[in-house]
């Protein structure tokens, strides 16, 4: 078995400390910026541990390392003693990964002054090189051919309203209104630059239940806050709003909730091609979590996206996905259709894997990621991402979990200018 590098490796405390009893205080002290390992690197790393107390206190520190879907891979318990007002390190001993991956490492710390603490961090490992298989079925294609095909019959019937704002705003707002999938109406918040001319465009989509807002950035392009069904002041779905929505119609593959929000996306594209104010050859999309997932699958359906920019994003690998991740609505869901098995289920999830999109998908792709991230873990996200075959890049924040840092959006929008600025040149020449 080929094996991926030493890696010295340590646990991040969730807390700095004690919550309870500060007579032990735990840091992580760890030298990698981004808590991603390749073959050749090494990480060096350690708990720093301070006695505070007038007392020497000993302990025991339990490292365990498993795989991010929780198989455990080693397990040692260290003793040792600590010194009134010493501070020491220890570390977590030697391990070899056996594959790429991402991994959990756990520290439990237990002193007799102390309750017991468990810290998690988790790590990856060569994680380009995550491997996991496609399953498309032999009709995905002509599925979402005609899924597309039943959107075109509905006349979109689009509505702009303008909206007063204050004059000292870059852009001038308009309310949106269309009709989509199943005739729904579905909104969003244009904003336009107040000089005349034409702009390339920014779709921003909607994690889940998130209500999109006009965002007031930007002068030089055209940014599109689109909330897909049952977001924002669009239309509900049958059933209304409520957490449970994604699971709706795991039964059917035509009748599952994201078919609609799929679709959505592509009525958003639609919109903003027939506006003689924006560049159709510079049009990106954007979304985190469920709208990074929506921002795969719209860049996979609809080749009028030029970039896309999917962070945090879910829809990907479901079946890893559910080894790692547990959701109560599923297992609601499974008390009330007693017929259906896990089989059923990821055969209806195939049809909306984004990893099934990925050959589809020509443009570019920025990828973001939280490294902690226990609702769309970062594994996940990567079979996606490896299966791409556009130019692509990722950045990841080993901090972070289901969400990215201020510093992220403010460097995404710099990079976005730059982008555009560069195919503008492209398109003239």
């Amino acid at each position: 078995m080929k094996h991926y590098g030493y890696f010295i490796l340590f646990l991040c405390a969730i807390a700095t400390g004690w919550s309870q009893d500060p007579s032990l205080k735990i840091n992580l002290e760890i030298n990698d910026a981004d808590g991603i390992f390749y073959e050749k690197n090494t990480i060096q790393a350690f708990l720093t541990i301070e006695n505070t107390t007038a007392h020497k206190i000993d302990f025991s520190t339990t490292w365990s390392i498993l795989t991010d879907d929780w198989k455990p891979l080693k397990t040692v318990t260290l003793s040792q003693t600590i010194n009134p007002k010493q501070t020491l390190r220890t570390y977590c001993p030697l391990f070899r990964f056996p594959n790429p991956g991402f991994y959990r490492i756990q520290a439990e710390v237990n002193a007799a002054s102390s309750p017991s603490v468990v810290y998690e961090r988790v790590i990856g490992i060569n994680p380009e090189k995550i491997n996991e298989p496609v399953d498309k079925k032999e009709d995905f294609d002509s599925f979402w051919d005609k899924a597309l095909h039943e959107l075109s019959k509905v006349a979109p019937e689009y509505k702009i309203s303008p909206i007063e704002r204050e004059n000292e705003r870059h852009t001038k707002l308009f309310k949106v209104e269309m009709k989509s999938y199943q005739g729904k109406t579905v909104s969003g918040w244009l904003e336009v630059p107040k000089k005349k001319g034409v702009y390339p465009a920014l779709l921003r989509v909607p994690g889940y239940q998130e209500n999109m807002k006009p965002i007031d950035a930007t002068n030089d392009m055209i940014v599109f806050s689109f909330n897909t069904r049952d977001h924002g002041e669009s239309d509900d779905s049958e059933g209304g709003r409520s957490w449970d929505m994604w699971v709706r119609g795991l039964d059917e593959k035509d009748n599952y909730y994201y078919k609609g929000l799929f679709l959505d996306c592509i009525r958003a594209i639609d919109f903003l091609t027939t506006r003689k104010d924006v560049d159709s050859n510079r049009i990106a999309i954007w979304g985190g979590s469920q709208g990074g997932g929506l921002s795969f699958s719209t860049a996979a359906l609809d080749r009028r996206v030029a970039l896309c920019i999917a962070d945090i994003p879910y829809m990907s690998e479901y079946p890893k996905y559910f080894e790692i991740t547990y959701w109560q609505e599923v297992s609601a869901w499974f008390e009330a259709h007693p017929d259906h098995t896990w089989e059923t289920v990821l055969n209806t999830l195939s049809y909306y894997d984004t990893k099934n999109f990925a050959d589809k998908i020509t443009c570019p792709v920025w990828m973001g990621i939280g490294l902690q991230d226990d609702v769309c873990p970062p594994s996940t996200s990567f079979v996606t991402y490896n299966k791409l075959q556009s130019e692509k890049n990722y950045i990841v924040y080993k901090n972070e979990r289901h969400s990215q840092p201020a510093v992220h959006y403010e460097q995404r929008f710099k990079q976005l200018r730059q982008f555009f600025s560069k195919n503008e040149a492209v398109i003239k020449n």
